[in-house]
Order: structure tokens, then sequence, then C-alpha cells
């Protein structure tokens, strides 16, 4: 990673920086070391806000394969599932995130979510999924279409090779 990628991922000072390099050798080393994608990836998902955009996918996705690709890299990243358990039960969130962070929860670990609400309107994972898949998980929250499981398998796949 470049000094300037270092800046603006971590939203620090070039003077900053250079300090690290001379006093935090292994630091400022570490640092070099990382790909900027990957490291930005990273401090995306200690985040909440990197969760919040899949659940809230309405705001912030176009097309479905986007979605897609950025919820498949999620489902195997290896996150803290409670971290969806308590985003379902967040109330700042729509009702249709909260319906979809407890589906996302059970799909991960197999324990039932419960929700305090049920969703008027069905809606889909992805929010212009109209298509009924036919996943009674999905169904119990009140979602028209959960994660395509033959699409997982083949990303999980294409992945481990």
């Amino acid at each position: 990673m470049t000094q300037q990628e270092m800046s603006k991922l971590l939203n620090i000072s070039d003077r900053t920086l250079r300090s690290w390099k001379s006093r935090r050798t292994e630091l400022y080393r570490l640092l070099e070391r990382l790909d900027y994608t990957q490291a930005q990836t990273l401090v995306m998902q200690k985040s909440n806000e990197y969760i919040i955009r899949l659940l809230e996918n309405q705001d912030y996705f176009n097309d479905y394969r986007s979605f897609e690709r950025e919820l498949f890299k999620f489902l195997v990243s290896g996150i803290d599932t409670k971290i969806l358990k308590k985003l379902s039960k967040d109330t700042a969130l729509s009702k249709e995130a909260r319906a979809r962070g407890a589906y996302l929860y059970t799909f991960l670990t197999k324990k039932p979510a419960k929700l305090s609400f049920t969703l008027k309107n069905r809606v889909g994972l992805y929010h212009e999924r109209k298509l009924d898949s036919g996943d009674s998980l999905s169904g119990y929250y009140g979602l028209i279409s959960g994660v395509d499981p033959r699409r997982f398998n083949q990303y999980k796949i294409k992945e481990l090779n």
C-alpha cells in the first residue's frame, strides 16, 4: 500500500505517517505490505455500515449482480453473526432491513430469530427481486426470496480455487 493510500484509509496526515515510518517501523511495514482494497474491505466489515448497506440495499444497490457479489463476500467472511441478530432488533432500521437481518442470521447460524413485527408488503432479500424463490426460510420472515443456494455454492467453489 502506498503512503497516499494509507493516509486515505486511516484518515491521518502524511506527516503522521512519516513519523510512523521512523518511530513505529513494524506498524508502517505492516501497512506497506497490505493490499489497499483488502484493507478497505476489512475496515468496512468492522463497522456495521457494511452490513447495513446489504440490509438497506434499496438505497445502495441498483443491480442484482453487484448486490449478490457483496452479499456472498459477506456470507463467507466469517463475521460475528451476533451483529446480525442485534441489527434485526434495531428500530433505527426499516422493518424490511430488520427482516433481512433476521433471515441472514438464521441462514448462517440455523437458529431462528424472533421478530416483533410482520411485514405488510413482502420484499425480497434484494429489493427488486419480485419472484418467489420457494425458500420457506425467507417466507418465515416475510421475504419473497432469499439467498440462491446454487449461485452461492458456485461462488464458494470459485473462491476456494
